[in-house]
């Protein structure tokens, strides 16, 4: 079995550039010190990945422009008729974490690649693959939906979400998916996407109902962010 806890993994740990295999906190430094310094500072200017624990670091990065593109950083506008409604595919295999092996190939000028000869489990040629709809991860487009926005220090105003997950259920002979598609572009031309979509354009998104497919709320009651205020 593959562990989803670690994103860059190595067969052969021994030397410096293969240190063992790493989780995402870990392998972030690890990028950083392999990678052009450009990469590095692009990073760091444009992204944010911390998550705050309590309202009051919530309510500092408010003041921080770097903090918004995060979620777990951040919280939802204090607007009490905003609604959220939360569509995205399911059942697609989806990139989630990484082999790598040293490149000794004299002539690369790189120190580490995808190491192709991982086909094990749910290792394809060295990419795992996980639940998603092709290109997200299941993690990444349903937590905050299913259970981050559901604390009060991430949506102090109550804002109404709902997940609504469509599983991928692509026409055999069709080159986009047909309508059923759960594919992370195709979805754009699924019919009950565009159902959903023009219920909320008229005023008729309470008559959404939540529907959930797939082992989210699970998989959300295992992260380790808890709500601060009961």
């Amino acid at each position: 079995n593959i562990s989803y806890g670690t994103f860059i993994n190595f067969r052969n740990r021994n030397s410096t550039q293969s240190p063992g295999n790493l989780t995402v906190d870990e392998a972030l430094p690890y990028l950083f010190e392999h990678s052009d310094t450009w990469y590095k500072d692009s990073v760091l200017h444009s992204y944010s990945y911390g998550v705050a624990h309590t309202k009051e670091e919530v309510e500092a990065n408010q003041l921080i422009p770097s903090k918004w593109i995060n979620p777990l950083e951040t919280r939802l506008p204090l607007a009490l008729n905003l609604k959220i409604y939360c569509f995205y595919g399911i059942g697609k295999d989806t990139e989630r974490a990484y082999y790598y092996r040293e490149d000794l190939d004299p002539a690369s000028k790189t120190n580490v690649t995808i190491d192709r000869d991982v086909n094990v489990g749910e290792a394809d040629h060295g990419v795992v693959m996980g639940e998603g709809d092709g290109t997200v991860n299941l993690l990444s487009s349903g937590y905050m939906c299913a259970k981050g926005w559901k604390m009060k220090r991430y949506n102090p105003g109550g804002v109404q979400v709902k997940t609504f997950e469509m599983p991928h259920e692509p026409d055999r002979f069709s080159p986009r998916g047909g309508p059923n598609t759960g594919d992370h572009v195709d979805i754009l031309g699924r019919s009950s996407l565009n159902d959903l979509s023009l219920r909320v354009a008229g005023g008729k998104g309470d008559l959404i109902e939540e529907t959930i497919h797939s082992n989210i709320m699970k998989y959300a009651d295992n992260v380790q962010i808890w709500d601060d205020e009961a």
